[in-house]
């Protein structure tokens, strides 16, 4: 005869499995050591795993080694201005799930020769709509649910571009929710290219969790990303709650850099994103199951 506590275990772990199938967390890794300079057709490259770099300057928004130190994906090149580059990762999750959190960690690398630097960086995740490459003061939204968080060096202080972008040297970090900024999320740049980020690569770390707080998104430099997507260690820059972004299936991952009459580099290194997908029905309803067929294995 079977025991009795077995059937229980059994029938649990068959219920707890059909529902860790369907959370299964999404990933992406990418550290460039595998390419060679990519083949532009028109203006974009196709990369592993589905990526693509659009650029309107092939011989700048490419992969970049470093002699023998180092190899990262280059957006903008000090020096050249005018150069715009956007680095699609596509759908982490399939693309008929919608995410229900996320984070994102990456390397990033700026740096100038002299005088002002320009223009911008971000990251993005949301709907990805429209022509590309393109880079705007609020990221890359174009219509439906995006967050951006954006990198702006430029110190538009007349005209039609009037933003905050921190004050002093530093210029400034902030977040854009569907193209909008964020009120309280203005940051004196954590990592200023006249030190903290000039000729070195510092550890940058993004997490958007829909459950915690009504929607919260946290800005981190220098830390670690750990077991459930906790972060530690390092500064955060910006927490943010009561976000409620309503993201969608399909949607997607983007980094975006542009330079204008004066020239910065931006590369990234070692980007890493996971990704967690809301909770179907289905997910709900094995859920139920296991927990039903368990107990009753019980009485």
């Amino acid at each position: 005869m079977q025991n009795p506590m077995k059937k229980n275990i059994l029938f649990t772990l068959l219920g707890l499995g059909l529902v860790t199938g369907a959370f299964a967390a999404g990933s992406y890794v990418e550290n460039f050591e595998s390419y060679g300079s990519l083949s532009y057709s028109g203006d974009s490259a196709s990369m592993n795993n589905g990526a693509i770099l659009y650029g309107n300057n092939s011989s700048v928004v490419n992969i970049h080694q470093e002699g023998s130190a180092w190899k990262a994906l280059r957006l903008a090149q000090d020096g050249t201005d005018w150069t715009t580059g956007t680095y699609v990762i596509g759908s982490v999750e399939n693309p008929s799930t919608r995410v229900n959190s996320f984070t994102a960690s990456f390397d990033l690398y700026l740096k100038k020769s002299s005088g002002n630097p320009a223009d911008r960086f971000s990251f993005n995740f949301g709907n990805l709509t429209g022509s590309l490459p393109r880079d705007g003061e609020a990221g890359l939204w174009s219509t439906g649910s995006m967050l951006s968080l954006v990198w702006d060096f430029w110190d538009n202080t007349s005209g039609s571009f009037v933003d905050y972008i921190g004050t002093g040297s530093n210029r400034g970090v902030e977040l854009y929710k569907n193209g909008s900024l964020v009120s309280g999320t203005q940051v004196n740049s954590p990592v200023p290219i006249q030190s903290g980020l000039s000729g070195s690569f510092t550890r940058i770390n993004l997490r958007y969790d829909e459950e915690l707080s009504g929607g919260t998104f946290i800005f981190n430099h220098g830390g670690t990303v750990g077991a459930g997507n906790a972060i530690s260690g390092g500064t955060n820059l910006i927490t943010k709650t009561g976000l409620g972004v309503n993201f969608a299936a399909g949607d997607k991952f983007a980094f975006s850099a542009a330079t204008g009459g004066a020239q910065m580099d931006i590369f990234i290194d070692n980007v890493s994103i996971q990704s967690v997908p809301e909770p179907s029905s289905g997910a709900l309803l094995a859920l139920g199951i296991g927990g039903l067929l368990a107990l009753r294995r019980r009485i």
